[in-house]
């Protein structure tokens, strides 16, 4: 909702896609740089400490970027106070998935609850595009933030006060053999993610650009939820399906799952209405939850144990940072060229991941053939 509303709601105060942009990617930036030092924190010092102050300062930065949105200040404001929102939100997937880690450890089920943890978040990928939008319509174009602050409050309260699935502070080693970029295979994975994530932040922005166009900005919404649904779709499926850990298959997987997301971005080429636009959208989502479930995968089998939510983190920041990228671009090039010319941005995202993943396959096999590091820095099997 956060990114989404970003967009309403500055380029309907504002009049422009292009600033509406800047300001989404001041805050994915920043939570992209700062979020996985939060997260090494919270390894460090536990879950409830770190996120209570998290959640404070998220929640007022927010409220205060729709104040100088709707009073008008300067765009240098507008864009200072959205990155300290940024900077400031809970790594809510990283920390959910740590906790299921921690329960589940190397079960095959681990597997199954990434994937579950996948549906849920396009359960609320579904839920949010047409909330921000309907709120937008119906109450004001600042509506969604408001809302989004609530949200992002209670739900992070209510997960910290789940004291028994906290995570322990782990005991920290002197060894650098703990360290997240020892391994090769976790740059492939973040420079994948990145490009996944220009995939999100393009999609977001051409999108509302097309509603605009055809007069029905509020279909933005339905667009983007059926796109959330496909994902969810196949996050159900292959979750029914990771009943057996097979380590060695993720590098080939992450490979496979990428090139059918880089083949289904092309297809936005063609779209001619919004309802083509949708059915796109729903063929795209199908790619998403693959790529993202077995990119968790990889980082779980990755980092060291004392190392995971920030490791998770760092995955979560580069979906970010892909998005504010390309929420940046679209948005500049569809202020010049319309939503058509946008789709570009789209498709080089889709294929960016996919060379990435293929590039990288060597560096994925050999970081997941070796033996996870534990905390005193020796082997974790």
């Amino acid at each position: 909702m956060v990114g989404l509303g970003i967009v309403l709601m500055v380029s309907a105060l504002r009049g422009s896609y292009a600033e509406a942009g800047a300001v989404a990617a001041s805050y994915v930036v920043a939570n992209a740089i700062v979020a996985p030092l939060g997260s090494r924190g919270i390894d460090r010092w536990g879950q409830r400490p770190v996120v209570m102050v998290l959640i404070v300062i998220h929640a007022v930065s927010l409220l205060a970027l729709v104040s100088a949105t709707v009073a008008g200040w300067g765009a240098l404001i507008l864009l200072a106070t959205a990155a300290v929102a940024g900077a400031s939100q809970p790594a809510t997937g990283a920390l959910v998935r740590a906790r299921w880690v921690v329960a589940l450890g190397d079960q095959p089920s681990l597997r199954t609850a990434f994937a579950f943890e996948s549906v849920l978040d396009e359960v609320v990928f579904i839920v949010g595009p047409p909330l921000a939008t309907t709120l937008a319509v119906a109450l004001g174009a600042p509506a969604p933030l408001v809302a989004a602050a609530l949200f992002v409050s209670v739900g992070s309260a209510l997960l910290i006060a789940q004291r028994s699935t906290e995570p322990p502070v782990l005991p920290r080693g002197r060894s650098r053999a703990d360290s997240l970029f020892r391994r090769p295979g976790f740059f492939v994975v973040l420079a994948a993610l990145t490009s996944t994530g220009a995939v999100f932040g393009s999609i977001d922005v051409v999108v509302v650009a097309a509603a605009d166009e055809a007069g029905m900005r509020l279909a933005a919404g339905v667009v983007l939820a059926v796109y959330a649904l496909g994902s969810m779709a196949s996050g159900l499926v292959l979750g029914a399906r990771s009943h057996r850990r097979e380590d060695h298959r993720l590098p080939l997987h992450f490979v496979v799952y990428s090139g059918f997301l880089a083949l289904t971005t092309v297809a936005f080429a063609l779209t001619g209405s919004l309802v083509a636009l949708g059915a796109v959208g729903l063929i795209c989502g199908l790619a998403v939850s693959p790529v993202l479930i077995t990119a968790f995968a990889l980082t779980e089998r990755i980092a060291p144990a004392q190392r995971l939510t920030e490791g998770l983190t760092w995955c979560v920041s580069a979906i970010g940072l892909g998005v504010a990228l390309a929420a940046a671009v679209s948005g500049a090039v569809v202020d010049v060229g319309g939503s058509s010319a946008g789709f570009i941005v789209t498709i080089i995202a889709g294929v960016a991941t996919l060379l990435a993943a293929a590039a990288g396959f060597p560096a994925l096999r050999a970081s997941v053939a070796a033996p996870p590091v534990a905390s005193d820095g020796a082997s974790r099997e």
